[in-house]
């Protein structure tokens, strides 16, 4: 018959186990979230970083159509009022003055192919930061909880463990009840006719 205080170790054996898997899978959990909002803070920042690259980009490629609109614009006029001044009329000014249109355009055309360049880069960057978050998310994996397995082996843990305190009481009952072994050391045996008294001797 199983004794209460074997029963109630056991129990409690089971209980710490239990605990412990269980703070183990909390403290996974904790680790789980810590490791994602530092991925996603990490996300936010390089996409931050990359709208910028991007609104720079945008800003200098407008800046410099601008001014090569502005330069076509005043090289055109600057053709008429000379075509006009030196008498150059009809095919030979129109000719000098789509020149000028054209390497207007075609610097234009420059522009928005290197703003193309530029934002695909950013994107292939932007690609490359969202594998950088999901591996980042992926490396990190929450607590499983206390699984079912988990509570059988720290059952049959306390089980055993009940056991063996119940097994250890049994061997202090043992002892009791065949009272206490006394270990006398010997001394030798030490005769009275054998002793000699040398007290007297000078």
């Amino acid at each position: 018959m199983c004794d209460p205080i074997s029963i109630t170790i056991g129990v409690m054996s089971m209980a710490a186990s239990v605990s412990a898997a269980n703070a183990a899978s909390d403290a996974q959990d904790a680790a789980k979230v810590e490791s994602d909002r530092a991925a996603v803070q990490a996300k936010v920042d390089a996409d931050r970083q990359i709208n910028l690259q991007q609104l720079q980009n945008d800003e200098a490629a407008a800046v410099e159509a601008f001014s090569n609109d502005a330069r076509t614009k005043e090289l055109v006029a600057r053709s008429v009022v000379a075509g006009g001044e030196s008498g150059a009329i009809g095919n030979t000014n129109d000719a000098i003055i789509a020149n000028v249109m054209r390497q207007g355009l075609e610097a234009n055309t420059m522009v928005t192919q290197n703003l193309g360049r530029e934002t695909a880069q950013l994107g292939e960057t932007r690609l490359g930061q969202q594998s950088t978050y999901q591996s980042r998310i992926n490396a990190v994996s929450g607590g499983a909880g206390v699984s079912f397995g988990q509570v059988l082996g720290a059952a049959a843990q306390g089980a055993q463990t009940g056991m063996s305190v119940r097994g250890g009481m049994n061997s202090i009952g043992k002892n009791k009840a065949g009272g206490v072994t006394k270990i006398k050391a010997n001394t030798g045996n030490v005769s009275a006719n054998n002793y000699t008294d040398y007290s007297n001797v000078s």
